[in-house]
């Protein structure tokens, strides 16, 4: 009789080879925590009212800076690479190391006890510790520039949640007074209506206009929640504050006259550096093929029984050497080696005139847009008070019995709105010229950041 044969399902996932141990099947996120000393959410501090003075941006900046980790994970890795370049300049120092030993020889009975010592120096090997050396600074300053980056990220979101934040203050505000100015009218539609000089159709009216007018609110009243507390994340409960924006951000020309410094961004900064760290792993590369001269010096002294290499007892050995040693065949390591570095150091060439594109791109981009919206600001401005202007004419001929409620009504939505559309346009226009400043890499320029000392960096023009 066959056995029955094991019948595959169509989608099954396999079987695991290697059984895991039923201790390790149990996912729980919290024993894991405790397992990989995980640390404590970071705690935003006590909430604060929003009345609780005033944070300016500048100082919404200097905090997120000084707190954020992940400018603490980029300066940390700064020290692992500085490390580095001390781990190359040590191939120009002498190699010393002892050790013991013990064991049996040809010519001598029992175990040997062998004290050891050896030291060697590098006398010339063609550049290729330079080389080292040259690459890992190279990769020092390309942290650097990931540090300066860093830092432009989160300033520059920063700057963006208090300009958001101080964007919903404002319409939060345009929104009460859109309540305010539609219950007045409900008031008087009311007042009208009890008299009998129009229909009890107007207070109805009147009232879905207030109702859609508080819900207006409650979502402004919403999003400005939301950027507080993304604000709260960067820079602590100060976030909680009213904010107002830096003044200079208002200026119109906001040195979009001067000739920006793309070579000073960070990001061609780090490509410029990778460039540097590819030529010096060319020339280690090339170097390699080259010999290697040391002075090499051993000794040995037996603490028992017999030295090996004079066969006396406890006896005492030692030798110097000038070594010459070169790689004759490696299956063609070196030359592939030698091309992939020679790639390299072609590929970083053109990604720093890729950065310097798109830097340019992107700051003409931010410029457009900046002069564009400052040309509708007139527009916007004039459309306001045109329609305050007819507000007034409709409210005195509503009260006359020559306006419908709805017409009023309409002139007041039409008021709030062109508000909230400049509003929106000034801040469309600052967020503009912020973007404009970081695609210029002048960020730390403009709030004030030179010349300071940020979790432990010196930041200079």
């Amino acid at each position: 009789m066959e056995a029955p044969k094991k019948v595959e399902t169509e989608g099954a996932v396999p079987s695991v080879s290697t059984p895991i141990p039923s201790s390790e099947r149990r996912l729980a996120p919290s024993s894991l925590a405790r397992e990989v000393d995980a640390p404590r959410p970071r705690n935003a501090g006590a909430e604060a009212p929003p009345g609780t003075g005033v944070l300016p941006m500048a100082r919404a900046v200097q905090l997120a800076v000084q707190q954020h980790p992940s400018i603490t994970d980029a300066v940390a890795t700064l020290a692992q690479q500085t490390a580095g370049v001390d781990y190359a300049r040590a191939g120009y120092y002498p190699k010393l190391s002892v050790g013991f030993g013990g064991g049996s020889s040809n010519g001598s009975t029992g175990n040997n006890t062998i004290a050891q010592a050896s030291a060697s120096q590098m006398l010339y090997d063609f550049g290729k510790v330079d080389n080292q050396v040259s690459r890992s600074q190279a990769l020092v300053r390309r942290q650097q520039a990931v540090v300066l980056k860093q830092i432009d990220v989160i300033t520059r979101q920063t700057a963006e949640a208090v300009l958001m934040v101080h964007r919903y203050q404002a319409l939060t505000e345009i929104a009460r007074g859109q309540v305010d100015a539609v219950e007045s009218v409900l008031e008087l539609a009311n007042l009208r209506a009890h008299a009998g000089l129009s229909t009890k159709a107007d207070p109805i009216q009147a009232q879905a206009r207030v109702q859609g007018a508080h819900a207006y609110l409650g979502q402004m009243s919403a999003e400005l929640a939301q950027w507080r507390q993304k604000l709260r994340t960067l820079v602590g409960s100060a976030g909680a504050r009213r904010v107002e924006v830096l003044p200079g951000i208002e200026h119109d020309t906001l040195w979009m006259t001067s000739d920006p410094e793309f070579q000073l961004l960070p990001d061609v900064l780090m490509v410029q550096a990778e460039r540097q760290a590819a030529k010096a792993q060319l020339a280690s590369a090339r170097a390699a093929k080259w010999p290697t001269i040391t002075l090499d010096a051993t000794g040995n002294k037996a603490m028992s029984g017999v030295n090996p290499n004079t066969y006396e007892r406890r006896g005492t050995y030692h030798s110097l050497n000038v070594n010459f040693s070169v790689p004759l065949y490696q299956g063609g390591a070196l030359d592939a080696q030698i091309s992939a570095a020679a790639a390299d150091e072609a590929a970083t060439r053109e990604r720093i005139e890729t950065a310097l594109l798109q830097a340019g791109d992107q700051a003409r981009a931010w410029r457009e847009l900046v002069l564009g919206a400052q040309g509708r600001l007139e527009d916007v401005e004039n459309r306001r008070k045109s329609i305050l202007s007819v507000r007034d004419l409709y409210r005195e001929q509503y009260q006359l019995g020559t306006r419908s409620i709805l017409d009023l009504l309409n002139a007041e939505q039409e008021i709030h709105q062109a508000e909230a559309d400049a509003q929106g346009l000034i801040h469309d226009l600052w967020q503009y010229r912020l973007e404009f400043i970081t695609a210029t890499g002048r960020l730390r320029e403009f709030f004030g950041l030179n010349n300071t000392m940020v979790q432990g960096m010196e930041l200079l023009p």
